[in-house]
């Protein structure tokens, strides 16, 4: 299994991204999103994302003692939801 090492625009059918080195941003998963944000993966879309963290604080709390609770990737009509680990510098195991 190829492993891809960029993110190409949504509905791009280079050689690349049929053959698995790249893939097309509307295929894009949410590890594949999360290894884009991180440098894993590189951004060849051209475009724009926006990225919404949401922490709960609870009673006592401050931000920098919390963790994110929600992270939602929005970018040309596509959205990812993303485990708030994916936050975080951290890889999770067989992403790229």
């Amino acid at each position: 299994m190829t492993v891809p090492t960029a993110v190409d625009p949504a509905g791009c059918a280079c050689t690349e991204c049929i053959t698995g080195q790249y893939v097309p941003l509307d295929r894009a998963t949410e590890p594949h999103i999360a290894a884009l944000l991180a440098g894993r993966l590189a951004n060849h879309t051209g475009a724009a994302f926006r990225v919404t963290v949401v922490y709960a604080l609870h009673p006592g709390g401050t931000l920098t003692s919390s963790a994110p609770d929600t992270v939602r990737v929005d970018c040309q009509d596509l959205a990812w939801d993303l485990e708030p680990w994916h936050a975080h510098h951290h890889q999770p195991p067989g992403t790229p």
